[in-house]
């Protein structure tokens, strides 16, 4: 633990870790969040984030997690009060993920010994959040920096869990883990249109392949 941390780090979750993938949940509605969780799930990714701007997000995030099974890490997105924190955790969220870097939504989830991925940009807010408490630090947009960015990063903080958010496509998932990212954070480019009645059959083809992106950038294949 860094000396100026005021709370105990708590790891990434272990699905998190072992897939390098989480599945980012955004829609106009949370109707198919379902359907759409069970074929991420059996397409092999583990680690859901249902974002709190998609209306019913809190009782999709219960119903989720009462229905998958308990090696499925469900958590919650686009957190930004302490309020919203206590909300998601009593609907069973196993992690809480915020756009920005929010010391009391950070406070609060450490505090409930569940980890938590604050969304930061600049040199400042990254070691501001990870001094805080992170877990690993949600860089976002990611698009609005790139990959080379996060080598830079970690000359000063080497110690830094960094994972890409907000423009990570599929064909570049493997240049993020190399450059040193712990995972990745999918939105639209996984999600694509199953929310709005999409074919899930190229959902799942979609989760598979990016989690086959992760393992081959790993294994430090091209």
């Amino acid at each position: 633990m860094n000396k100026a941390d005021p709370f105990r780090r708590l790891a990434p979750s272990p699905q998190l870790q072992e897939t390098g993938v989480m599945a980012i949940l955004r829609a106009s509605s949370a109707d198919r969040f379902g359907e759409i969780c069970r074929v991420l799930v059996d397409a092999g990714v583990s680690c859901l984030e249902i974002t709190l701007t998609s209306p019913g997000a809190v009782d999709a995030i219960a119903s989720v997690r009462a229905e998958l099974p308990s090696t499925v890490d469900v958590g919650a997105g686009t957190v930004t009060t302490p309020d919203e924190a206590r909300a998601v955790l009593d609907a069973g969220a196993g992690f809480v993920v915020s756009p920005s870097v929010e010391l009391d939504v950070i406070r609060t989830c450490a505090e409930a010994g569940v980890p938590v991925y604050p969304g930061a940009l600049s040199p400042t807010e990254i070691i501001t959040a990870w001094r805080a408490g992170a877990s690993a630090v949600k860089v976002f947009p990611a698009s609005a920096v790139g990959p080379s960015y996060f080598k830079n990063v970690a000359g000063p903080f080497p110690d830094v869990r960094l994972m890409p958010t907000g423009g990570v496509a599929l064909d570049h998932i493997g240049d993020w883990i190399r450059a040193g990212a712990i995972g990745v954070g999918l939105g639209g480019p996984l999600q694509g249109d199953a929310a709005a009645g999409g074919d899930l059959d190229a959902l799942a083809e979609r989760a598979e392949r990016a989690l086959s992106e992760v393992r081959r950038a790993r294994q430090g294949s091209a």
